[in-house]
């Protein structure tokens, strides 16, 4: 008896993997400059230069990696360069990291030597991409409150790319 229950319990486990989109994380170097937007449904290792914006589950920007423009995922982690507007549940800032912008976030972690020049933005209301439906052309949803007409100008000119 004790046998099946513990089958049982590794079916439901397996069965909760089958369900998780399984990917390989997308590399980008540090020779790699791009114009443009980037979007992922997985992870992202960034390392390069980047003039437009990312929308990823996962990112991490690497010690050499520079983004400007906006950020978007449902953590993002960083070492190296951000400038604009990074919308994400959870947010790192390493030792090294240089940030100046807007950091819209549910849970924020700074490390010492990590230096960020911005404005914070606590937010709960960042749905993650499990909950959003089926026609919607977005992989994150994010409901954010009605902003003051000058926190929405300047967020409008922090959008290089749209």
């Amino acid at each position: 008896m004790f046998h099946k229950n513990n089958q049982s319990g590794v079916a439901k486990a397996n069965r909760g993997l089958a369900n998780k989109k399984e990917t390989i994380p997308s590399i980008i170097t540090k020779d790699i400059d791009i114009l443009g937007n980037i979007v992922s449904d997985g992870n992202v290792d960034f390392d390069g230069n980047l003039n437009g914006n990312i929308r990823c589950a996962t990112l991490t920007i690497r010690a050499n990696g520079t983004v400007k423009g906006e950020v978007i995922g449902n953590h993002v982690m960083v070492y190296g360069t951000v400038k604009g507007l990074i919308r994400a549940k959870h947010v790192q800032f390493f030792a090294g990291a240089n940030v100046e912008g807007i950091i819209m976030h549910e849970t924020i972690v700074i490390e010492d030597g990590a230096m960020v020049d911005g404005k914070f933005k606590r937010t709960d209301k960042i749905q993650p991409a499990e909950e959003e439906s089926e026609d919607s052309d977005s992989s994150f949803a994010f409901d954010e409150e009605p902003a003051a007409s000058a926190e929405i100008k300047v967020l409008e000119n922090i959008r290089l790319i749209r």
